[in-house]
């Protein structure tokens, strides 16, 4: 690509930017353990947005483990360790995956951000401002388990969407993470759940309701449920064929579970709420100043 084209790109998006009145809203994808299909959903939830309207970006911050590509069977070229330390621009590590969906690759722990030179890091600054209003949604697809990290991503965040199955082991471990982040704040902030590879609707709202009245009881906070997925077999067909399976089954049954929870989430934010958020460079200020204090 010569650097007229480039500019040409650049400037599209920029003016894209300036007629759009509203930050980013940034979400958390989180899990308490592994294998529980988080970054499938985010994959196919990100879809969803898409399909109903909305710009989406995701961020992948799953560092051990990075899947969204993989789901798509893409390796991205770059990610944000060139825009810390090769001087890429936002736009060069911005991937386009299967119809158009864009993500970057993440790459670094937050530490990094502490380690660099005032020039690096007011040019990392700017390049995130450029993402500050370009998307309506930002989808962190962060790892899975409990670190301070995690909870910094969390408490960083406008909301989480909390994924988690059946499983005791699973149910427990989201627990956890609602017990760990309640321990570093006093305003709780805003968790959605969603159950996956429920087996039927009945085992789905006992789980939901066994999370919810343990947070009820034990941590005196409210989570609402944003919706189940059941098991289905043509979620483990896409993935081997490494396309989504909102893609390549959208009549599926989890397919238009992923079309429900984008239903059900949507009408929720306004574009009142929306001006209240943070935004991708509100993220990232939080999350320094969470490095700093640690």
């Amino acid at each position: 690509m010569d650097q007229a084209q480039s500019l040409r790109e650049y400037m599209q998006r920029f003016n894209v930017q300036e007629e759009k009145t509203h930050a980013s809203r940034v979400i958390t994808i989180t899990s308490g353990k592994g294998g529980v299909g988080k970054s499938n959903f985010t994959l196919n939830f990100a879809l969803g947005l898409q399909a109903a309207g909305k710009k989406v970006v995701i961020l992948d911050l799953d560092l051990s483990t990075a899947n969204i590509n993989i789901l798509m069977g893409i390796t991205p070229r770059y990610s944000l360790v060139d825009v810390l330390y090769h001087k890429k621009y936002i736009w060069d590590v911005l991937e386009k995956g299967i119809k158009g969906i864009e993500y970057i690759a993440g790459g670094f722990e937050i530490q990094d951000l502490m380690k660099l030179d005032q020039q690096t890091l007011t040019f990392f600054w700017s390049q995130i401002q450029e993402l500050q209003t370009y998307a309506d949604y930002i989808l962190l697809d962060t790892g899975a388990g409990i670190s301070r990290e995690l909870v910094d991503f969390i408490l960083a965040s406008d909301e989480t969407i909390l994924v988690t199955t059946p499983e005791p082991t699973s149910i427990a471990d989201s627990y956890a993470v609602m017990k760990t982040v309640h321990q570093f704040t006093k305003e709780f902030p805003n968790f959605l759940l969603v159950v996956n590879r429920a087996h039927s609707y009945r085992e789905a709202v006992e789980t939901s309701r066994a999370l919810k009245n343990a947070c009820s009881s034990f941590l005196k906070i409210k989570l609402k449920t944003l919706g189940f997925l059941m098991e289905d077999t043509h979620v483990g067909k896409a993935v081997r064929s490494q396309t989504p399976f909102f893609i390549s089954f959208p009549n599926c049954e989890a397919s238009r579970s992923i079309k429900q929870i984008v239903y059900a989430y949507l009408p929720n934010r306004d574009e009142n709420t929306i001006v209240k958020t943070k935004g991708i460079r509100g993220f990232f200020e939080k999350m320094l100043s969470f490095g700093k204090s640690s």
